[in-house]
């Protein structure tokens, strides 16, 4: 069979990592103009499998969008900062190691998902009088959906990864009015902000419980 459904003991020592990366964010929050902005993170994650972890990503940045006429005067800045707990499952899970070149690649895809919270500090609101609040803070609920491609760039003489490039596209639903800093009646109950990023992670084996020095290349 070139994919097999059973679970492979893939990496058997689990692993800690310790990362950080940025890219460009887009809000879709119904303004007229969807700025792309820049975001930044760092993360740490658990692999008790190589096809398998759990991670905590902080990121920060701004999500931004403008208005284009008098009829939809909306317009934001959210300086944000977001902690969010993911998991992620990489497709060797279900294929085989050395069937050839393509599949090789296929394997190191993974998709996930996770739930946060978002610290959302807002300004530039151009709110309708009598109400003219220009300056919003507010908190609220994250819940990403992944898709990416892991990378191990470094290995160790027994085979382990040390050194991971990860490159992630993130769909970001985020519950509740307010990602924009507008609560009035045409504000939308929920809002998206999309996520591209690239980074890499640090690796750490984990043998009989410790954190030791495998990752020797000698």
């Amino acid at each position: 069979m070139i994919i097999s459904g059973q679970l492979r003991a893939q990496g058997s020592v689990p692993q800690i990592t310790f990362g950080g990366g940025g890219g460009l964010a887009t809000a879709f929050a119904g303004s007229q103009l969807q700025k792309t902005t820049t975001v930044f993170y760092g993360n740490a994650a658990f692999y008790p499998v190589a096809y398998f972890n759990v991670n905590i990503e902080a990121q920060t940045g701004v999500l931004s969008g403008r208005s284009l006429n008098k009829k939809n005067t909306k317009s934001f800045d959210n300086n944000y900062q977001a902690v969010i707990i993911n998991g992620e499952l990489q497709a060797r899970i279900i294929i085989a190691p050395d069937i050839n070149g393509f599949f090789d690649v296929v394997r190191n895809i993974y998709v996930g998902a996770g739930y946060g919270l978002m610290r959302g500090d807002i300004t530039y609101v151009s709110l309708i009088k009598p109400n003219p609040i220009a300056h919003i803070k507010n908190t609220l609920r994250v819940v990403p959906f992944k898709a990416g491609y892991e990378l191990n760039v470094v290995k160790n003489n027994y085979n382990e990864p040390v050194l991971k490039l990860d490159g992630c596209l993130s769909l970001n639903y985020v519950n509740g009015k307010g990602i924009d800093g507008y609560y009035n009646k045409n504000a939308a109950s929920f809002s998206f902000y999309s996520y591209c990023s690239l980074g890499l992670r640090y690796a750490i084996s984990l043998r009989h419980g410790r954190a030791r020095d495998y990752n020797k290349f000698d």
